[in-house]
């Protein structure tokens, strides 16, 4: 039944974030490749041509994302506060961020026009974590929810690609290992959110809050440069 999905595929399906994202970036140098294959295609049109194939209805493709309305408040909540975060960091600690010039050197490396990077940091800033989320805590962790080690495997899966991105734009090893850790916890968290809420938006609301925190940080160094 495509309605329901045990672990083992969860996890080869999972699999194919980083065996797009990673090779995107390193080998294609690409990331609307990347934005294109991972976010659009892995993210959104796989789980609705298994819920076409399904027969799923629309609402009840939806219920199956997570798509209800619980847990609003505490991901508002903890969007805000991830949303604060990077900016706060930033004001404390300036040099655990690139600087304007390697910020630049890695946008033109994976494709991207740094001089107008404008429509690029919106459109992360709202597509990136909905896409994410929506397949990730969404659609993998649909109920019947996985078991808890698949759970940790999903989180560490979800945040080793992030190795690339992190490993590029954060100078300082040491700043560069807190921040995946930073990763690895809130993918944590948002699994824990998903389970608790029996609902994605707490999850996607903390996600986006956190990603346009550090998109900010960005157009600020941007800008400076």
């Amino acid at each position: 039944m495509l309605r329901r999905m045990d672990t083992s595929r969860r996890l080869l399906i999972a699999l194919a974030g980083p065996l797009v994202v990673v090779p995107g970036l390193l080998v294609a140098h690409s990331a609307p490749l990347v934005f294109l294959l991972y976010h659009v295609l892995l993210c959104l049109v796989l789980p609705l041509a298994f819920a076409l194939r399904a027969r799923l209805s629309p609402l009840e493709h939806a219920r199956q994302l997570g798509l209800v309305r619980r847990g609003l408040g505490t991901g508002l909540a903890f969007g805000l506060a991830f949303a604060v975060a990077p900016v706060a960091a930033f004001t404390l600690a300036p040099s655990l961020f690139p600087d304007a010039a390697s910020l630049r050197a890695a946008l033109l490396g994976w494709g991207l026009e740094p001089a107008a990077p404008a429509g690029f940091l919106f459109f992360l800033a709202v597509f990136n974590g909905p896409a994410e989320e929506l397949f990730w805590r969404g659609w993998v962790l649909r109920e019947p929810a996985p078991a808890w080690w698949a759970r940790v495997l999903l989180a560490a899966m979800f945040t080793s690609y992030h190795v690339v991105t992190i490993g590029r734009l954060v100078p300082q090893p040491m700043a560069a290992r807190l921040m995946l850790g930073a990763v690895f916890a809130g993918a944590l968290l948002w699994t824990w959110m998903r389970a608790r809420w029996r609902s994605v938006w707490p999850a996607l609301l903390a996600h986006t809050g956190a990603t346009c925190g550090y998109l900010f940080v960005c157009a600020r160094l941007l800008d400076a440069g």
